[in-house]
C-alpha cells in the first residue's frame, strides 16, 4: 500500500492506495485505471503512472507526450514515454507539483479479525422508476416486511443475553427506517462510538463522490469523526479492514490489541467496523471505531457487545440515508405533482401513488387558445410574448385550480385541463364549465393590462367534451407526463378551435351538456362534423351559470329557427332568425348570421341531400 502527499499551490491532498497502478494528470479516468486529478496546467491530461511492485519497488512510467518528470533525491529525469523503478521513499516533481510517495503498513492487513452475526437487513428496495408514481411506490416499498427474532424480551426472560437484547434493538431500529436523518445525526452517531461503546474514537465513512479532489481517489470519506480534532496528514481508517466488511457484508473487530508499530494507525491498537447498508441493500459506507495505546483503554482490544453496539449504530446511519433519500424522492414527485394539481392533491397523490396508474376515466377535457397569437406574437416580438404568455397561462391555471382541476399540459398558447381524474369529481363537467367562465370573467382585467402593447382586444377560445379516455402517464419513462389519451381529448381539442368559426368565446359538446342538465345557460348552435371525427355532435355555446329572460328568449328564437334549418325549413327558419339580428349596432350574433347564410345558400341551390350538419374543414 502507497502513501501519496500532492502539493502546488492550488491544493494539498494525501491519501493511500491499497493495490495496483493509479495515474495522476489534468485528464478524467481512462480505462478503469484509479486516477487522481491535479489542479496544475503544467501537468499534461495523463502525465505519470505509479505502480507498487512485489519486491517494494514502485514503478514509475512518464505518460506525458512532451513533459519529463524530476526526481528529486538525484535531479535525474524521466524523458517522455520512459519508465523506472525506485525505493521509497520517492519525491518528483511534475510541471509545478511535488508529488510525495511512500510505502504505508497497514497492521490490519495481518492481524486477525473475529466478526458476529451478520446485521438484520431489509429486502432491498427497488430503485426509483422515471415517473412520479414510480418515485412514490419505490419510496413506499421502505416499509417492507422484516424478519423479526423468534424471542421476545418477555420470552428471554428479566436477564436476556447481550447477543438478543443487540438483536432485538437492531430489528426495532430497522422496522424505523423512516425515522429523521440528517447530516447532524452522523456526528451524533461517531460521538456514540466513544460514549456509548467506549471507543476512543469514532468514524462515520460514506462513499466518496467520483473523483473528489480534496480526497484523492480513495472510494471512501470521513462524514463525521469524534473527538473532531482530525488536523494530521496520516490516515484514520484501515482501507484493508473496509474491503474486509465490503467483501463480507458484516461486522469486524479486532478482541486482542495489535503489537505496537510506528506504521499503526495514528497509534490504533485495535479497530472494528460495521457495514451501513442503503434501501437498496448496497453497503453505502461503515461506523468506524478504534481504540489506541494513548488511553487508559489500552491493551484492551474491541469485544462482541462492544462490536454489536457498533452494528446497531450501523443500522441507525441507514436509517437516516433511507429517510434522506425517501423525501428527496417525495420531494421530486410533489414537485411534480404540483405542477399539475393543487396542493391538497398533490398530497394526496403522495399518500396513494396508484391513483396515478393508468386507466379508463368518464372526464371533462378543456383546451384553450389565444386568439389570433401569431399576429400577437410577431407585434410583441420573442421577448415580449413570452411574458405575455407566461402572464395568461398563469392566470387560466388558477382559474382551473379553484375548481380542483388537473392541469395536464401547456403547449405555446394553449392550456388543457381535465376533471374527473386522477381523483373523483362526480360533478366534473360543471367544475369544467365553471372554470371556462371563469376564464372569460378575468379577461377584461387581462386585456386592460396588455392592451397598451397588444392595441386589440385579448380573447381565447375554450372548448370542453366529456367522455371515457385512457388517464395516466402518457409521456415516457424519464419524463412524467399525467394526462389523458383517446377520442374524448381529440374531439375537444376540435371543439376549442370550432369557436373561431361559430364567433363564441366557449363551446361545449353534447355530452357535456347531457352531464350539466339545466345547470348552466346554454345555446345549441348546431349539429357540426369536425376534421379526422367520424359522426355529428351537437355543439352548444356555454353563456353563464345562469342568464336573463331577455337572453334565454333570443336563445329559444334561436333554436327554434336551427330546427326548422335542420328540417329543411330554410325560408322560415330565416324569418324566425332575421330578428334577432337587427338593432344590434354591428356587434351580431355570428351563431345566427351563420345560420341564415345556410339557409339562404340552401334556398338558392337546394342540397340532393340535406342532413343539416355543419361541415368544419378546419381544426
Amino acid at each position: 500500500m502507497l502513501r501519496f502527499l500532492i502539493s502546488n499551490k492550488r491544493e494539498r491532498q494525501h491519501f493511500e492506495h491499497l493495490a495496483g497502478p493509479i495515474e495522476f494528470g489534468r485528464g478524467p479516468e481512462r480505462d478503469g485505471i484509479t486516477r487522481c486529478v491535479i489542479q496544475d496546467g503544467y501537468i499534461s491530461r495523463d502525465h505519470v503512472r505509479i505502480e507498487e511492485q512485489p519486491d517494494g519497488r514502485i514503478r514509475i512510467e512518464n505518460l506525458s507526450a512532451r513533459n519529463s518528470i524530476r526526481v528529486l533525491a538525484d535531479n535525474s529525469t524521466l524523458a517522455p514515454s520512459q519508465a523506472s523503478f525506485l525505493k521509497p521513499p520517492v519525491r518528483l516533481s511534475v510541471g509545478e507539483t511535488l508529488l510525495e510517495i511512500e510505502t504505508a503498513i497497514d497492521p490490519i492487513a495481518n492481524a486477525p479479525l473475529e466478526t458476529i452475526g451478520a446485521p438484520l437487513r431489509q429486502p432491498p428496495r427497488p430503485a426509483a422508476g422515471g415517473t412520479a408514481a414510480e418515485v412514490l411506490r419505490a419510496a413506499a416499498a421502505t416499509q417492507s416486511p422484516l424478519p423479526l427474532p423468534q424471542q421476545s424480551l418477555v420470552d428471554l426472560g428479566k436477564t436476556p443475553s447481550p447477543e438478543k437484547l443487540m438483536e432485538w434493538l437492531e430489528t426495532f431500529i430497522a422496522v424505523q427506517r423512516s425515522a429523521a436523518g440528517s447530516p447532524e445525526f452522523y456526528h451524533q452517531t461517531a460521538e456514540a462510538v466513544v460514549k456509548l461503546v467506549g471507543l476512543d474514537r469514532g468514524l462515520v465513512i460514506l462513499r466518496a463522490p467520483k473523483h473528489t479532489i480534496a480526497q484523492g481517489p480513495n472510494r471512501w470519506m470521513v462524514q463525521a469523526r469524534y473527538p473532531n480534532d482530525s488536523n494530521t496528514m496520516g490516515r484514520e481508517f484501515s482501507l484493508t479492514l473496509l474491503d474486509r466488511v465490503l467483501k463480507d457484508r458484516r461486522t469486524y473487530f479486532q478482541s486482542t490489541a495489535a503489537p505496537s508499530t510506528s506504521e499503526s494507525l495514528q497509534g490504533v491498537e485495535a479497530v472494528v467496523a460495521s457495514p451501513i447498508f442503503d434501501p437498496q441493500d448496497n453497503v453505502a459506507g461503515f461506523v468506524y471505531g478504534c481504540r489506541t495505546k494513548f488511553t487508559a483503554h489500552r491493551g484492551l482490544g474491541i469485544g462482541p457487545l462492544e462490536a454489536q453496539v457498533m452494528q446497531v449504530l450501523a443500522a441507525s446511519v441507514a436509517t437516516g440515508l433511507a429517510r434522506q433519500q425517501h423525501e428527496a424522492e417525495a420531494g421530486r414527485a410533489r414537485v411534480q405533482f404540483e405542477l399539475f394539481f393543487s396542493a391538497e392533491l398533490a398530497q394526496e397523490l403522495q399518500k396513494n401513488p396508484d391513483m396515478l396508474t393508468g386507466k379508463e376515466r368518464e372526464i371533462t377535457v378543456l383546451f384553450s387558445d389565444i386568439r389570433g397569437f401569431s399576429r400577437i406574437s410577431e407585434k410583441l416580438g420573442p421577448q415580449l410574448t413570452c411574458e405575455l404568455v407566461a402572464d395568461v397561462m398563469e392566470r387560466l391555471t388558477t382559474c382551473v385550480r379553484g375548481v380542483d382541476g388537473s392541469v395536464v399540459d401547456y403547449a405555446g398558447d394553449g392550456l388543457m385541463a381535465m376533471w374527473n381524474a386522477p381523483v373523483d369529481h362526480p360533478d366534473h363537467a360543471a367544475r369544467g364549465c365553471r372554470a371556462a367562465l371563469a376564464m372569460q370573467a378575468m379577461l377584461p382585467q387581462l386585456d386592460a393590462d396588455w392592451h397598451d402593447r397588444i392595441g386589440t382586444p385579448l380573447k381565447i377560445g375554450i372548448g370542453l367534451n366529456t367522455g371515457p379516455a385512457m388517464v395516466g402517464n402518457t409521456g415516457a419513462r424519464s419524463r412524467f407526463k399525467y394526462g389523458p389519451l383517446g377520442h374524448t381529448v381529440n374531439l375537444a381539442s376540435r371543439v376549442e378551435g370550432a369557436t373561431k368559426q361559430f364567433g363564441v368565446p366557449i363551446l361545449i359538446t353534447g355530452s357535456t351538456k347531457a352531464y350539466l342538465g339545466d345547470a348552466f345557460a346554454t345555446r345549441r348552435v348546431g349539429k357540426v362534423r369536425v376534421v379526422g371525427i367520424h359522426g355529428a355532435v351537437d355543439f352548444y355555446e356555454l353563456h353563464a351559470e345562469t342568464a336573463p329572460p331577455e337572453w334565454l328568449a333570443r336563445r329559444d328564437a334561436f333554436e327554434q329557427a336551427l330546427g326548422l334549418y335542420e328540417s329543411g325549413q330554410f325560408g322560415n327558419a330565416c324569418r324566425v332568425v332575421h330578428p334577432l339580428l337587427a338593432n344590434q349596432e354591428g356587434n351580431y350574433d355570428v351563431p345566427g348570421l351563420n345560420l341564415v347564410a345556410r339557409a339562404v345558400e340552401a334556398i338558392r341551390n337546394p342540397p340532393e341531400k340535406f342532413d343539416g350538419v355543419f361541415e368544419l374543414t378546419n381544426k
